[in-house]
């Protein structure tokens, strides 16, 4: 670990050069002398006295949640992380039967396009006031909601039917169905008779598939929640790095996405499918990595929103927004945030100051430099990231024990969020705090309303009870001409630098600034530089 953090300090120093470099090329003026890193002692002492406050506060909690989590990176994301990388894919719409126990040649109809899912399933939901219809389909009968029949007819083609009778979704509570899977996971033997009957939930939506929903609580946050309410128990046979452990029986070493097509032909051998269609819709990637995402049930460490989200919204309304739609946005995207998950199982970054007793559970949340000290009867001096944060052991104040260091470090939006106090306290300028806070005004690209505005914000109003800055301008991104996102891998990027060494600086500033307003998208064009280049050429 040690090699690779000093590996990831020679990134940063490389890329500050390169930032510092290619910016004062561009005439952008900053005080470079003085610009905060993340990864100061300094910076990260900040950040702990915040969450030391939101431990004291009660605000910092340790939960098991359903939470995304990229199989690749193999750790938890927070819900704004999660928004910064949804991607349009194409995923099966799958609707099939799943057989009541007590009722021959009887099936609920579940719709789901993630097929993959169903290997964990535990439960069925059905809305409870809604109603629903049992159909006889040739020799079956089939239950589907009222409000899904003519558009499930329409989508699978379904030729002939009967209506034999209706009832409301809360008649079928608690009754017992047999797992689609049972043969092919063997576990789910295992789980009776808790689990695999049908529950009742409000949330359940009239507006697609069946009415009728399959819960596997190990992926869904609502479905966890349905499930813990109930007592069903959680069955959880994937591994966080996407794979399926021995527990998924005849899928076991196989790859999440790649087991859909391997359900829906188990499912078929059964005749358990109705049909197999094809949906695009936006799927959640990896912001970093551009991996699926998978939703897992995991322990992880969270900040409370509830009791500061109504002082957000507040808060927000009092700041000045460059374009006024933008705030607006931002305060939708505050009213429907949940709590905040901040750990993060990496190894760069800013530790988690939690320490934990070995013997009796105690824990204790460190806030400063001095505290660790004094806790630990070591002089911290070098560096406070893993893994020399990690040998450090504090005796337990309530037995005696020994307490070690929660093995996460957090969200890197949680750094950048603390930017109001954490920068001038690197700076060893606090005292300026008074002077220069709330700040007169911030200006970052408009997906930041997901991402920096929204931590930056967060901790603020959580922290102070205010907003951190009086004004907001959004900038719009800079895309191809074609205005598709630019990226490596379509190879359709134009470096800053490498364009300003090629044309100048002021051609690409006057292009910059006279192309849109700063909160349009630019479509960058280098043939329409030659026509800055004519501008500039009268005046020079």
């Amino acid at each position: 670990i040690d090699e690779f953090i000093n590996e990831c300090q020679k990134v940063v120093d490389y890329y500050i050069r390169h930032w510092r470099s290619a910016s004062e090329r561009l005439g952008l003026w900053l005080d470079y002398d003085r610009a905060y890193e993340t990864r100061h002692i300094k910076y990260i002492e900040a950040v702990w006295s915040f969450l030391k406050s939101m431990w004291e506060k009660n605000y910092l909690y340790e939960d098991l949640r359903v939470v995304p989590v990229c199989p690749r990176c193999e750790t938890a994301l927070s819900s704004h992380e999660v928004a910064l990388g949804y991607k349009v894919t194409k995923d099966p719409s799958l609707y099939f039967k799943i057989p009541l126990a007590d009722e021959d040649n009887t099936y609920l109809i579940a719709w789901t396009t993630t097929p993959w899912t169903i290997i964990a399933n535990e439960a069925i939901a059905v809305h409870p006031s809604e109603r629903y219809l049992r159909i006889q389909v040739e020799g079956e009968y089939w239950i589907i909601a009222e409000k899904r029949l003519q558009n499930f007819v329409s989508e699978v083609g379904l030729k002939s039917f009967r209506i034999v009778e209706a009832f409301l979704g809360s008649s079928l509570f608690n009754r017992k169905y047999i797992h689609p899977l049972g043969d092919e996971v063997p576990e789910h033997r295992n789980h009776e008779p808790v689990n695999h009957r049908i529950l009742i939930a409000e949330w359940v939506s009239m507006e697609e598939g069946s009415g009728i929903v399959h819960i596997a609580p190990a992926h869904g946050p609502e479905d966890f929640e349905l499930c813990k309410k109930y007592g069903i128990k959680l069955f959880k046979p994937i591994q966080k790095n996407g794979i399926f452990g021995s527990e998924a029986g005849k899928y076991a070493g196989k790859w999440f996405k790649d087991v859909n097509i391997t359900v829906i032909e188990d499912l078929k051998q059964k005749n358990l499918v109705v049909h197999v269609g094809e949906v695009e819709h936006e799927y959640p990637h990896c912001w970093r990595c551009e991996t699926p995402l998978m939703y897992y049930a995991d322990k992880q460490w969270f900040i409370r929103i509830d009791p500061i989200k109504d002082l957000m919204i507040n808060e927000n309304q009092r700041v000045s927004w460059y374009p006024e739609w933008a705030g607006k946005r931002f305060e939708d995207w505050i009213r429907n945030a949940r709590d905040w998950c901040i750990s993060r199982e990496r190894y760069w970054g800013t530790p988690l100051p939690i320490w934990t007793c070995r013997e009796c559970g105690h824990r204790l949340a460190v806030g400063s430099i001095e505290e660790l000290q004094r806790y630990s009867n070591k002089h911290v001096i070098h560096d406070i990231h893993r893994p020399w944060i990690d040998s450090i052991v504090i005796k337990c104040p309530k037995c005696g024990g020994e307490m070690f260091r929660e093995p996460y470090v957090v969200d890197v939006w949680l750094d950048s969020g603390m930017a109001h106090t954490a920068s001038l306290n690197q700076l060893n300028l606090l005292e300026k705090m008074r002077l220069l806070f709330p700040y007169d005004w911030i200006t970052e690209a408009i997906d930041q309303t997901r991402g920096w505005f929204y931590t930056l914000l967060f901790t603020s109003v959580a922290l102070y009870g205010t907003a951190p800055y009086r004004a907001v301008l959004c900038q719009g991104h800079v895309l191809d001409k074609y205005g598709k996102k630019m990226s490596k891998s379509r190879g359709n990027v134009i470096w800053a630098y490498d364009f300003m060494e090629k044309h100048g600086a002021d051609i690409l500033r006057l292009y910059l600034v006279s192309k849109a307003a700063p909160w349009d998208n630019i479509n960058f064009d280098p043939d329409e530089v030659s026509e800055i280049k004519s501008v500039l050429d009268i005046l020079w």
